[in-house]
């Protein structure tokens, strides 16, 4: 059996999604997927829009055949943590035998060559990115800029566009980790990432968007049905249904709420402790969340020309999870190694499974109840944040209250069949 791994938020799964994974097995052969998927909370520092279980039901119905999680301390961090997080992770299963992720472009070539470069590191690239940066602009301009003038602006194009960054984080990883998975890239299809804009191939913005529309604007909901209807590879009603039900369309007021509780409730210098806080921001944030009305304008009030607005979300939602440097960075240390948390499979699912159990030792984590006591310290730790992210989202963004639902819900089964 020939695996195929994806890294992936599926906030929620698309067409682009499925094309990806049907594209990617008839290039490599892979006659199975996995898929490492953002849990409760995003890499942009969102919470996603449905629970991991349902986002879950979504990918399995479509093409993939064992969904895990990706841990918190990876899912919702920069690019780099991101990617390296879940190479870290497949590399540890001992079956992934190709990566595919989406780019741009769709030529693994320029990408390569550029994560070989900036894996290197050489002096002068160190020495150009500094000069960028006591300039005064966000270390991916200053990286941009530095690029820009040793290889030339093809080269620093790449460095533009969300899926290639990415794309290029994950070709770093497998690079320093000498890893034995080979990557593989296939086009971004339809609308950029951040686009609103109509296409058979909706961004998962753009979706998202749509159902919040439909969620809270009176006689849309046919509306969202029609532009949904070409854009998903299950009928819509499967995405909306379960939305409509548990979406708690006041999330943000009540996570403004716990961040005012949080960060009012202690010392100004707290707030230093959480990632990606530095150069004096903690006393910005504070003041902000002193007036702000919405989670909108709290983050509104934040951003500047050298902290983007992600950087901003990941901050606020590291702080609500109580997620600290000092632990952040035990956690991300090359020489720790997660778990594997199963949160759906199928048949063929299944089957990978057993392989890495055979080939792995990582614990793969299906009843926490059960398989919690085979955690080293650290691991545990991890898996404390995660279910707080779980509890956090739930408490949040759905209407009905499941304390600590990672220890009661079992991983999705699913039959070969799909919708």
């Amino acid at each position: 059996m020939k695996i195929l791994g994806v890294i992936a938020e599926y906030n929620p799964f698309h067409k682009g999604h499925a094309w990806q994974i049907n594209e990617s097995q008839k290039r490599s052969q892979c006659d199975a997927v996995m898929a490492l998927m953002s849990g409760s909370i995003t890499q942009r520092g969102d919470f996603a829009i449905l629970n991991k279980w349902e986002r879950t039901q979504l990918a399995l119905s479509a093409g993939v055949d064992l969904v895990c999680e990706l841990p918190v301390a990876y899912a919702c961090q920069s690019a780099e943590a991101f990617a390296s997080g879940g190479i870290k992770i497949l590399n540890a299963t001992r079956v992934c035998d190709v990566l595919s992720f989406g780019s741009e472009g769709g030529a693994l070539d320029p990408l390569n060559n550029l994560a070989k470069f900036l894996v290197a590191e050489p002096p002068v690239f160190k020495s150009v990115l500094k000069e960028a940066l006591s300039a005064g602009v966000s270390f991916p301009k200053a990286r941009m800029i530095a690029i820009d003038h040793l290889l030339g602006n093809e080269a620093s194009t790449l460095l533009r566009m969300p899926n290639n960054i990415l794309a290029i984080e994950y070709l770093k990883s497998l690079y320093k980790t000498h890893s034995s998975i080979s990557p593989m890239t296939v086009p971004r299809q339809g609308c950029g990432y951040h686009s609103l804009a109509a296409s058979e191939y909706l961004s998962a913005s753009g979706i998202r968007n749509i159902l919040k529309d439909a969620l809270t604007k009176t006689g849309s909901e046919k509306t969202a049905f029609n532009a949904l209807s070409r854009s998903l590879p299950y009928p819509v009603e499967k995405l909306f249904f379960p939305l409509k039900q548990n979406y708690h369309r006041h999330g943000d007021e009540r996570f403004l709420n716990a961040l005012r509780l949080q960060i009012l409730a202690q010392d100004v210098y707290h707030l230093k402790s959480t990632p990606y806080v530095s150069e004096g921001l903690e006393h910005k944030i504070r003041d902000a969340v002193k007036t702000a009305e919405t989670l909108d304008e709290l983050v509104n009030a934040i951003i500047s020309k050298r902290i983007p607005k992600t950087r901003v979300l990941r901050i606020l939602s590291n702080r609500v999870l109580e997620l600290n440097k000092q632990t952040l960075d035990t956690l991300q240390a090359d020489a720790f190694f997660p778990y594997l948390r199963v949160l759906g499979f199928n048949k063929t699912g299944q089957a990978i499974l057993k392989k890495i159990k055979d080939r792995s030792d990582l614990p793969i984590l299906t009843n926490l109840k059960k398989s919690e006591s085979c955690l080293n310290a650290d691991q545990r730790k991890m898996l404390t944040y995660d279910c707080r992210a779980t509890d956090l989202h739930n408490l949040f963004y759905e209407n009905n209250y499941c304390y600590h639902r990672d220890y009661t819900q079992s991983p999705i089964r699913r039959n070969e069949c799909h919708f």
